[in-house]
């Protein structure tokens, strides 16, 4: 991020930390998930990588399309890449290159799994990300760094708030990999994807599945689940995150209907405007906690 460094204001107030074992168990289940494996082997080659991962990397949490079927259980759109959150972005890759990963624009190559591992960056707080974000008038200096910062946000929340989860990729009645790692929440996920298929840049294809996967998120587990996953985000983030929503599924579903109709994925076409606006009663649950005080 550019510009100068700023303090934190005093009269920003952080949501409290998650207390322990939060979310409920009963949310979540018992924190296990089960998932069944894709014909090309894709989502065990995945999870083999992250079993094989050292244990002593910086603090990370799964997100991205992994984490999403995770939290939908199934594989509804297996990919070679998957992404984490991490403290400490450039230590992960140097100790993963020393491992023989090969490095990549947004992270490594694992030649031995086929597959490639996204690191985003997650070092700063939330107070501090907070501070950075308009207030009382105050304004960034670029659309790209109020970009920037919002996507700084995410992915810390995202880190802050994941749970630890014990995955298991079946084949047939056979476990073919398992894994145990934190997991960012469906409403953590749902805050990144609309972040990132508003992007002016991002990917036709993959804007639409960003669509695609929110909608699906917000439909399996409902708006006041994804509401109260994101109950303890900075109101700077939700701010923005609840503008992203409405932008896709509120004032701007017919456009995102167009999207998805046009994408070069199977079974996104088939999500209609009704379906999409049926998604944005999540803006109103969210509202809620825009006016939280932690106080």
């Amino acid at each position: 991020m550019s510009g100068e460094e700023r303090s934190v204001p005093t009269d920003v107030r952080p949501r409290a930390e998650p207390p322990p074992g939060w979310p409920p168990p009963t949310r979540y289940g018992d924190r296990s998930v089960a998932i069944a494996n894709d014909r090309r082997g894709i989502v065990q080659r995945s999870v083999e990588s992250l079993a094989d991962l050292p244990v002593d990397l910086p603090r990370a949490a799964l997100v991205g399309g992994l984490a999403v079927m995770v939290r939908l259980y199934e594989a509804h759109r297996a990919t070679t890449d998957f992404d984490e959150v991490t403290e400490a972005r450039d230590a992960t890759i140097d100790v993963l290159l020393a491992r023989g990963a090969v490095r990549t624009p947004n992270g490594v190559l694992l030649p031995d799994f086929g597959v490639q591992l996204d690191l985003l960056d997650a070092a700063m707080s939330l107070t501090e990300l907070a501070a950075l974000m308009p207030r009382h008038g105050d304004r960034l200096a670029t659309d790209e760094e109020r970009r920037a910062v919002q996507l700084a946000l995410v992915c810390r929340y995202a880190l802050e708030t994941a749970i630890q989860t014990k995955i298991f990729v079946v084949d047939r009645e056979e476990i073919v990999a398992q894994v145990t790692i934190p997991v960012a929440l469906a409403g953590a996920l749902v805050a990144m994807k609309a972040h990132a298929a508003v992007q002016p840049d991002r990917n036709k294809d993959k804007a639409a599945g960003d669509i695609y996967d929110a909608f699906r998120l917000i439909r399996a587990w409902g708006p006041s689940v994804i509401a109260e996953d994101l109950s303890r985000a900075p109101v700077a983030m939700l701010d923005t995150t609840t503008a992203q929503l409405t932008e896709l599924y509120v004032d701007g579903a017919e456009r995102s209907a167009r999207r998805l109709r046009s994408a070069s994925m199977p079974g996104v076409e088939s999500v209609s405007v009704d379906d999409l606006e049926s998604v944005g009663e999540c803006v109103h649950a969210i509202d809620l906690f825009r006016h939280w005080d932690a106080t």
